[in-house]
């Protein structure tokens, strides 16, 4: 990670002074005790306290209204974000700790983050609560951030808008958003090349069934040409089988490059000892070939 999101002193980055909702951290006074959720807040604290499960967690959000639905006609929106709120906010400040602890709590309630931010506008919401929470300390934000990339928390078109949104752009002219941005590019490039390596094992995979298809084919037929011919006292070495062994030449010959990278799987299955010697022949010129 770069310079802006270094994290090697930890303590000089902790958060003291915040605009933090529910519960002030590293204080167990109310901020603001009419806020909706607060009471939520103090629930999921003691639960996470007492280690929890994920789905406990849910459990305490569960009843929190939805600031977005309007009336009982409207339809259901996406998200929640009231629960985010809460559950963002006080997980985070409870971790607040070290960044160990940050992340220890991501990972355990990893679930929870994918079912309360399943859509951009909900990881958007998450984004902006941990700003909210840690924006002080840009540097936390970077590896809060990064983390949840890796984690797949949030997506990185959601961070790209979330960047780019209005609340924002008054930070423009400060490093630490770019750094952000950059790790975030970085991290889609990575998807990128990870997904056409995941294509290409994938093409592999087949091209390799189908070379396993064409040379067993290949062996069948003239097996048991040279099987009927033994059988019936008959000179094996027709124009069909001249002809027949040409085209095995010449499929190993056209396609040596990708064949070759199958050598040793042909070689187990395909091409034994136990193979007519004639038939095997062609193998082992092939493989002397490209040796």
């Amino acid at each position: 990670m770069r310079d802006a999101c270094n994290t090697a002193d930890y303590r000089q980055h902790r958060p003291q002074t915040t605009t933090y909702h529910y519960l002030p951290p590293f204080t167990t006074t109310l901020i603001a005790t009419s806020l909706p959720g607060t009471e939520a807040a103090h629930r999921l604290v003691v639960c996470v306290r007492n280690k929890c499960t994920p789905e406990e967690a849910l459990n305490v959000l569960r009843e929190l209204p939805n600031p977005l639905r309007d009336g009982d006609a409207a339809p259901h929106p996406h998200y929640n974000p009231l629960k985010i709120d809460v559950f963002v906010q006080t997980l985070l400040n409870l971790g607040s700790k070290s960044i160990s602890h940050s992340f220890a709590a991501i990972s355990k309630f990893h679930y929870v983050f994918k079912i309360l931010a399943e859509s951009e506008e909900a990881q958007i919401c998450v984004l902006k609560n941990v700003w909210e929470l840690w924006q002080r300390q840009p540097q936390m934000v970077c590896v809060l951030v990064d983390k949840m990339l890796k984690t797949q928390v949030v997506e990185c078109s959601a961070v790209a808008t979330w960047l780019f949104s209005k609340d924002m752009a008054p930070h423009f002219t400060h490093n630490y958003l770019w750094e952000i941005l950059h790790l975030t590019i970085d991290k889609m490039n990575k998807h990128a090349v990870e997904r056409m390596e995941e294509r290409l094992e994938l093409a592999h995979t087949d091209q390799k069934r189908l070379f396993l298809i064409v040379f067993q084919r290949f062996i069948m037929i003239l097996s048991e040409h040279l099987v009927r011919c033994d059988t019936d006292a008959r000179d094996p070495n027709t124009h069909w089988y001249r002809s027949t062994v040409a085209r095995l030449r010449h499929v190993f010959l056209v396609h040596h490059e990708q064949v070759q990278k199958y050598s040793s799987t042909l070689e187990t299955l395909l091409f034994t000892q136990d193979l007519d010697p004639h038939i095997l022949d062609v193998f082992h010129q092939f493989v002397a070939l490209t040796a």
